[in-house]
């Protein structure tokens, strides 16, 4: 297991949170990404993409000998990809059940 710790800067008025893992997973020599969040009449969308860079000295003692560059990028892919929709599915389920109030229950405060 691999603990990570990252860098996020958010954009609210532009919709999206920017990103970089100053201790990159196990095969990373260097992970960035974006996430962004666009609007329209049947919803919000939001995104996610991600760069990395492959350790690719590091790729037989971390997935075996024989393995390659391709085996390294469909393992990370698919990690990234896991991680991502986990990280999404919270963000979803936290936004659809936070209570948003601009005017206490009682009415306005004088």
């Amino acid at each position: 297991m691999h603990t990570s710790e990252s860098v996020r800067i958010c954009f609210p008025h532009a919709g999206r949170i920017v990103h970089k893992q100053t201790t990159p997973a196990p095969l990373l020599a260097a992970h960035t990404g974006e996430w962004s969040l666009t609007e329209d009449e049947h919803g919000a969308t939001l995104t996610s993409r991600q760069t990395v860079v492959l350790c690719e000295e590091d790729i037989p003692a971390l997935l075996g000998e024989g393995s390659d560059l391709a085996d390294a990028r469909r393992q990370v892919h698919a990690a990234l990809t896991r991680d991502c929709r986990e990280l999404l599915t919270l963000a979803k389920q936290h936004a659809e059940s936070s209570v948003r109030m601009l005017v206490p229950p009682s009415g306005p405060i004088c």
